[in-house]
């Protein structure tokens, strides 16, 4: 709770204290936290509008939650002192005579004889002493609530680390490599659509990787660079080929394309699936 919270509890104590309506030496708790619980629910609720247009509970709203949470923990008190007063009201229905038999019936002039047989004390604790509150303590206890919430709490926010200007520049090229890919993925398809015929009588046929490259390089769209012309370096011709794959890949995905490679490391066919019907193509076991 905040601070004018617990201000505010422990005048109330004092106040009472000074009117004679506790005794600081004996406090009941349960009636104390009752009558100033009491207190915070009677609480007037202003309606004049502050100099931002907000009336001041609006702008207090922050305290209204500790007090809401100051008024849990107070009830967590009391309950704990009622579980400990039922406590020790049910030990205290434990009298001394209840540590004899109740059968016993001893006048003051007769007694039987060997006393010892007849007097059995039973496995109890004998009821300790009622313990006071005193004002004091429960003060005490209202300013250690009142530490406790207000204890910033020890979670620390990640801030997020900032990039450096490698990691920037490898952001945007693999963004724009992405969105390269995509556009691969469509040229791929509209090549495959509009000149698979072309290459191949049966469409049920499969391409070698290999040949499908060939025939891209003189199909390539001109939004992608135009046809190949000439050879391309080892390196230019890697990453065009990569590319080719990863949009084979994307259109696979889409059922618009299908990839057979009958054993690991070994080459690639490609089959287009736009025109060919289920029951055309023969089913194919992946490699073990």
């Amino acid at each position: 709770m905040s601070s004018s919270l617990a201000q505010g509890a422990i005048a109330f104590l004092i106040d009472l204290a000074e009117k004679g309506e506790i005794d600081p030496w004996d406090v009941q708790v349960i009636d104390v936290i009752d009558r100033f619980l009491k207190t915070l629910k009677d609480q007037p609720t202003a309606k004049q509008p502050t100099e931002q247009g907000r009336s001041s509970y609006e702008s207090s709203l922050s305290e209204s939650g500790q007090a809401f949470l100051y008024a849990s923990m107070l009830v967590l008190l009391k309950a704990d002192t009622l579980v400990r007063h039922e406590l020790e009201q049910q030990q205290e229905d434990l009298t001394g005579d209840d540590f004899f038999d109740d059968e016993l019936d001893f006048s003051a002039d007769e007694l039987p004889k060997n006393l010892e047989q007849h007097i059995h004390r039973r496995a109890v604790a004998p009821p300790p002493a009622k313990r006071q509150v005193t004002l004091s303590e429960l003060i005490g206890q209202l300013e250690a609530i009142a530490a406790a919430m207000s204890e910033p709490s020890r979670v620390r926010s990640r801030a997020a680390k900032p990039h450096t200007k490698r990691e920037a520049v490898r952001a945007i090229s693999e963004l724009a490599h992405q969105e390269n890919l995509n556009e691969i993925a469509d040229a791929l398809n509209a090549f495959l659509e509009n000149h698979w015929d072309d290459v191949f009588e049966d469409t049920v046929n499969w391409m070698d990787f290999e040949l499908l490259l060939t025939h891209w390089a003189n199909f390539r769209p001109d939004v992608l660079g135009g046809p190949i012309q000439g050879e391309l370096s080892e390196s230019d011709y890697k990453h065009e080929k990569v590319g080719v794959f990863w949009g084979l890949l994307f259109l696979t995905s889409q059922s618009k394309v299908e990839l057979l490679q009958e054993n690991f490391y070994q080459d690639l066919k490609v089959r287009q699936l736009n025109e060919v019907t289920l029951a055309e193509v023969p089913a194919y076991a992946l490699p073990d």
